[in-house]
């Protein structure tokens, strides 16, 4: 199997909006020994390094191709900086690019549960445009998840939300070829939005391009500026917040008051979290990976049999892959 009979698809989402759980139902399209992806449903991501689950496809003569759906890392991570998993996604995407596999295509998970777009989601709906680009966008598929925790008699408001989502907060991307679909939370569901991407022709991301063939640092990318963009913004935020605990705290103990004057030490202690993450954010974006990747590719490939490019891919970045083997008529 040669990379031309290969292809990539990437999941993107914040953090739990069902990726794991997405790859967990893939999984059980056939049979696999290992473990299931850990899932998770808090503001701390379940996936800690991008993971591979490689489908290899049997049509009725025998012949194989394969498509790989990877797990990523989320954004909005309570436990890890936006810039660490930007840097990730981008090794992923980076080495994918220099190994020549195809990428079908991008999945994006937003739960329908979510009442409405917080800032938060509007701020990664834009660093997901920008690290597509236009020319690509017809290979992104928009995916609602989570339909199993809505009762029936909230069915139709759940419909109302997709619709919502689609002609209004993702118009901007659906003009320009996105499509949108519901995941049932079934490996049979898993597998039909696979297959939506699986006969497009490939295509090479903005980001991509920005990174491996123009060589330039994470933050000279559209997407690594429009994420410096939100971190700038949220360290005014919460330096203005720290100082005001920091005033308040003073007060307290200036009249005695020792229980607030505690509870604004663990106030503190936590803005002050927030602003290192910021920092290591931004210095995170100060890499530039091309030209490093595609001397780590070259020095990998030598001696390596043909027709092995994901199984490089997963060796390269230390990742987990997944196979499942299928027999289809395609």
């Amino acid at each position: 199997m040669d990379s031309e009979r290969e292809g990539i698809i990437l999941l993107l989402g914040v953090t739990g909006a069902g990726k794991s759980y997405f790859i967990n139902q893939l999984k059980k399209k056939g049979p696999v020994a290992e473990r299931p992806v850990r899932e998770g449903h808090t503001l701390r991501s379940q996936t800690s390094r991008c993971q591979l689950v490689q489908m290899v496809l049997e049509d009725d003569d025998g012949d194989e191709r394969s498509i790989s759906v990877v797990d990523t890392p989320g954004f909005d991570d309570t436990e890890r900086p936006d810039g660490e998993v930007l840097a990730e996604i981008t090794e992923f995407l980076a080495t994918q690019h220099a190994l020549g596999i195809p990428l079908k295509g991008v999945l994006y998970l937003h739960k329908i549960t979510d009442n409405r777009m917080t800032g938060s989601s509007g701020t990664y709906l834009r660093l997901l445009q920008s690290l597509i680009g236009d020319s690509a966008m017809a290979n992104v598929v928009l995916v609602t998840t989570m339909w199993y925790m809505l009762r029936d008699e909230y069915e139709g408001e759940g419909l109302r939300r997709q619709t919502q989502l689609s002609e209004k907060y993702w118009k901007s991307l659906t003009e320009k070829g996105a499509g949108v679909t519901k995941f049932e939370g079934t490996p049979e569901s898993a597998w039909s939005i696979v297959r939506k991407l699986a006969p497009k022709e490939p295509v090479v991301l903005d980001y991509q391009r920005q990174v491996i063939e123009e060589g330039r640092d994470l933050i000279r990318t559209n997407a690594g500026n429009s994420l410096l963009q939100k971190l700038e913004s949220t360290k005014v935020e919460y330096s203005i917040r720290l100082k005001d605990l920091e005033d308040q705290h003073d007060e307290a103990i200036a009249i005695g008051d020792k229980a607030v004057a505690r509870d604004k030490e663990r106030e503190i202690s936590a803005a002050q979290d927030v602003l290192r993450r910021i920092d290591k954010s931004v210095a995170k974006l100060g890499a530039q990976p091309g030209p490093r990747i595609k001397e780590g590719v070259a020095r990998a490939m030598k001696g390596q049999a043909a027709g092995r490019a994901v199984t490089v891919l997963a060796a390269i970045l230390n990742i987990t892959l997944f196979v499942v083997q299928l027999v289809v008529g395609v």
